[in-house]
C-alpha cells in the first residue's frame, strides 16, 4: 500500500476536523447539543492546535538567522559576482517588491476577510490590541525613514528575544555579507600591491590567512546550524495534521461554515494575485526587458512550470528549469549562476502569499492596518524572502516571521495550513517562472541573447 504523503494527511485532517465540528456547530444552534459541551470540545481542539503552533514559533528566530546568514554567505565571494550578480539580484528584489505590491493592492480591494465571523484565535489580553508597529502621522517620506531606522536593532539579542523580525532578518543578513567580505578579502583585493614581495608582508599575510579561516569556520557553523534547524523543522512539519485537526476543529464547532467561506475568498484573492503576476507582470518584463516572446518563452518552459506545480519544489524542479531555459535561447553561463541564486533568494509566489495571508487575518481580527504597518508587512515578506527557498515548508514558517512583525496573533496559521497545498502548488510555479525570466532579462542585457528574441509561436 501506497504510504501518504504529507499534503494527504493534512487534507484528511482539516476534512475530519470539518465533519467532527460543523454537525456540533449546526446541534448546539438547534439546541439538540449542550453548547456549553460543543463550546468545549472547540476550546479542546484550539489547544491541541496551540501545541503545534508554539513548537513552530519555536524555530523560527534560530531557523531564520541561519537560513539567511547561510543563504548570503552561499552565494560566495559578493564583491566577484560583479556586473552579472548585480544585475541578477536586482531584478529578483525588484520583481518580489511588484509581486508584493500587486498582492497588497488585490487584497485591500477585494477584502477577503471583511465580515468573516471566525472570532479570536487566541484567549487572553491583548488579543484584539492594536499591532505592535505604532501608525504614523507624519508624510510618507517620514514613513519610510521611520520603518529604515526601526530595521536597525539596537541588541541584535534583545531582538531575538523580544522577536523583533526586522531587527533580526537586518542583522542577519548583515553579518552574513560581512562574514563572506572576511573569508574572500584578500582574493578580492588581487595583487593590489606594487613592487617587489617585502619580507615584512609575511606576518600580514599569516594574519589575513588566520581570518579567511576562522571566517570560513563561522560560515560552516552557520551552514551546520541550519541543516539541523531543517531537520528540526521537519520533524514539526510533520505535526502539522495534528494542528490542521485542532485548529478546523475549533474553527467548524465554534464557528461552523463563515470559516470556509473565510476561507474560500482568501485562496481565491492569493490565485487572482498569482495570476496577474505570473500573466501580466512578468511577460510585460519579459517583452519590454527582455526583448523575449512571453508566449515562446512559455512554450519552453512548460516542462519545469508542470513539474513545479507538481511537485510544489522550485529546487527539485531546477535542473529541468535550466535544461529549459537554455532551449529558450539562454547561454548555459548565464542560466547555470542565474537560476540558482534564484533559487536561493527569488521567492516572488511566496512573499505575495505571505503578505495576502498577514492582510487577510489582519482584516478577520478587524484590525484596520494603515499605509506604514502594511509598509513593515510588504518589507519584512521582501527581506525574509532571502534565503527562504532553502526552509522545508518556507510558506508556514515564513508567515510566522511577518505575522510576529506586526504584532498579529500567528493562531490563524493552523486555519490558513488547510487551504496551503494547491497554494503551494501556485506560489512555486510562479517563482520558477520568475526564475526563468531573470535568466533571460540578464543575459539580453550582458549582450548574450540576440536582439530580436523568438517570435511568438504560431
Amino acid at each position: 500500500m501506497r504510504r501518504l504523503k504529507l499534503h494527504h494527511w493534512i487534507l484528511i485532517s482539516m476534512a475530519l476536523g470539518a465533519a467532527v465540528g460543523l454537525p456540533m456547530n449546526w446541534l448546539g444552534e438547534r439546541g439538540d447539543l449542550d453548547p456549553e459541551l460543543v463550546r468545549s470540545i472547540a476550546a479542546g481542539g484550539k489547544e491541541l492546535g496551540g501545541i503545534f503552533l508554539r513548537l513552530l514559533q519555536m524555530l523560527v528566530v534560530p531557523l531564520i538567522v541561519s537560513s539567511l546568514i547561510s543563504g548570503v554567505t552561499g552565494m560566495g565571494d559578493l564583491r566577484a559576482l560583479g556586473r552579472l550578480g548585480g544585475r541578477t539580484i536586482v531584478f529578483y528584489l525588484s520583481t518580489s517588491a511588484l509581486a508584493i505590491l500587486t498582492g497588497v493592492l488585490l487584497v485591500n480591494l477585494l477584502n477577503p476577510g471583511a465580515g468573516a465571523d471566525l472570532g479570536l484565535l487566541e484567549a487572553g489580553a491583548g488579543a484584539h490590541a492594536a499591532p505592535e508597529v505604532a501608525a504614523s502621522d507624519h508624510g510618507l517620506g517620514a514613513m519610510l525613514w521611520e520603518q529604515l531606522t526601526s530595521m536597525i536593532p539596537k541588541n541584535p539579542l534583545q531582538a531575538a528575544a523580544e522577536g523583533d523580525m526586522l531587527g533580526i532578518i537586518f542583522f542577519s543578513i548583515v553579518l552574513g555579507v560581512f562574514i563572506s567580505f572576511v573569508e574572500h578579502g584578500k582574493e578580492a583585493e588581487g595583487e593590489e600591491g606594487e613592487g617587489p614581495y617585502r619580507e615584512s608582508d609575511a606576518p600580514r599575510d599569516d594574519e589575513d590567512a588566520r581570518h579567511r579561516k576562522n571566517a570560513a569556520l563561522v560560515r560552516r557553523f552557520w551552514e551546520g546550524f541550519f541543516e539541523v534547524m531543517m531537520r528540526m523543522t521537519l520533524a514539526v512539519i510533520q505535526l502539522a495534521p495534528i494542528g490542521v485537526f485542532g485548529f478546523m476543529l475549533y474553527a467548524a464547532a465554534g464557528h461552523g461554515l463563515s470559516a470556509f467561506e473565510a476561507l474560500g475568498m482568501y485562496a481565491l484573492t492569493v490565485f487572482i494575485a498569482l495570476c496577474v503576476h505570473a500573466f501580466v507582470t512578468l511577460p510585460l518584463i519579459l517583452r519590454v526587458f527582455g526583448g523575449h516572446s512571453p508566449l515562446a518563452h512559455a512554450k519552453a518552459m512548460t516542462p519545469a512550470l508542470l513539474t513545479a506545480f507538481s511537485t510544489a519544489s522550485s529546487n527539485g524542479t531546477l535542473p529541468l528549469t535550466m535544461r529549459c531555459v537554455e532551449e529558450s535561447g539562454v547561454p548555459s553561463r548565464v542560466g547555470s549562476f542565474v537560476l540558482p541564486l534564484g533559487a536561493t533568494i527569488n521567492m516572488d509566489g511566496t512573499a505575495l502569499y505571505e503578505v495576502v495571508a498577514v492582510l487577510f487575518i489582519a482584516q478577520v481580527y478587524g484590525m484596520d492596518l494603515d499605509l506604514s504597518q502594511q509598509l513593515v508587512v510588504a518589507t519584512t515578506a521582501l527581506l525574509a524572502s532571502v534565503g527562504a527557498a532553502g526552509i522545508p515548508h518556507a510558506g508556514t514558517v515564513m508567515m510566522v516571521v511577518v505575522l510576529s512583525a506586526v504584532g498579529l496573533p500567528t493562531t490563524a496559521v493552523g486555519l490558513i495550513l488547510a487551504v496551503d497545498r494547491i497554494l503551494d502548488m501556485c506560489r512555486t510555479t510562479v517563482n520558477v517562472w520568475s526564475d526563468s525570466a531573470a535568466a533571460v532579462v540578464v543575459a539580453r542585457h550582458a549582450g548574450e541573447l540576440p536582439a530580436e528574441g523568438p517570435a511568438d509561436p504560431e
